[in-house]
């Protein structure tokens, strides 16, 4: 496995400099892939940095903290503390928490909803994330980085989680999910628990707890989608175990 800390050499914006935020604020992190061709760091992060789609002015440099390439070459690209334009403005899956201030994004190259993630980017992804967190370590990845993270393994979302439902594509989907639910219990208690599992299934609410007729839209919504479920805006069992599979 191969890191390299890109991050002096990768090109910026003129004037413009990502916000700074503490590593403490971070509580996960989000997959994204980069949607494109465009298979290494430099080349993306040009692009970034000019007019782009997601600010006609440009950004200040490239929005992810970490860029895996085709070959599973783990690239630092922004410091941790740096809150890149990475989720977006679509709300986050975790309450009381900002989709960028409080995530960091890590993106493997290419357009997965044509392809595949290579097995090299999937390893090294897993192999990142586990050190960044403390979970494993790995010799290759720097001292620093491992267990920098106040987060457990299992905080791991994909962009899907935050409005983008294309991305990271099925399989990263499959995969970080299957990460996250791993430790946690299936179970919806309170009204904020289905707002919050609607918004992470791709129906974004606002998570306050007050289970108003947005919420049930929503739910009504995610039923209808389903295809299998009774259409009836009732949160019953069929529901909730259709939501916590998403």
């Amino acid at each position: 496995m191969i890191f390299k800390d890109i991050r002096a050499d990768l090109p910026q914006h003129e004037t413009m400099r990502f916000t700074r935020r503490l590593v403490s604020s971070i509580v996960g992190g989000v997959v994204h892939h980069t949607a494109s061709m465009l298979s290494e760091p430099f080349r993306t992060s040009a692009y970034h940095i000019g007019p782009n789609h997601v600010s006609p002015s440009g950004c200040p440099g490239l929005l992810y903290t970490f860029f895996i390439s085709l070959e599973g070459v783990i690239h630092w690209c922004n410091d941790l503390e740096d809150i890149t334009w990475s989720q977006g403005g679509h709300g986050s899956p975790v309450p009381n928490t900002n989709a960028n201030t409080n995530f960091i994004a890590l993106v493997c190259a290419g357009d997965f909803s044509k392809s595949e993630p290579t097995f090299a980017q999937m390893l090294s992804l897993l192999t990142l994330w586990g050190h960044l967190t403390g979970h494993s370590k790995c010799t290759e990845i720097p001292d620093e980085l491992h267990g920098v993270l106040n987060c457990s393994v299992n905080a791991l979302w994909g962009h899907h989680n935050f409005g983008k439902p294309a991305c990271p594509g099925l399989t990263l989907t499959t995969m970080v999910d299957a990460i996250r639910y791993h430790h946690e219990v299936k179970k919806l208690n309170s009204d904020a628990e289905w707002q919050q599992a609607l918004t992470v299934a791709g129906y974004p609410l606002e998570v306050d707890g007050i289970w108003g007729p947005l919420s049930k839209s929503a739910l009504v919504e995610f039923q209808r989608d389903q295809g299998d479920l009774v259409v009836d805006g009732i949160r019953g069992p069929l529901t909730e175990a259709a939501l916590l599979t998403c």
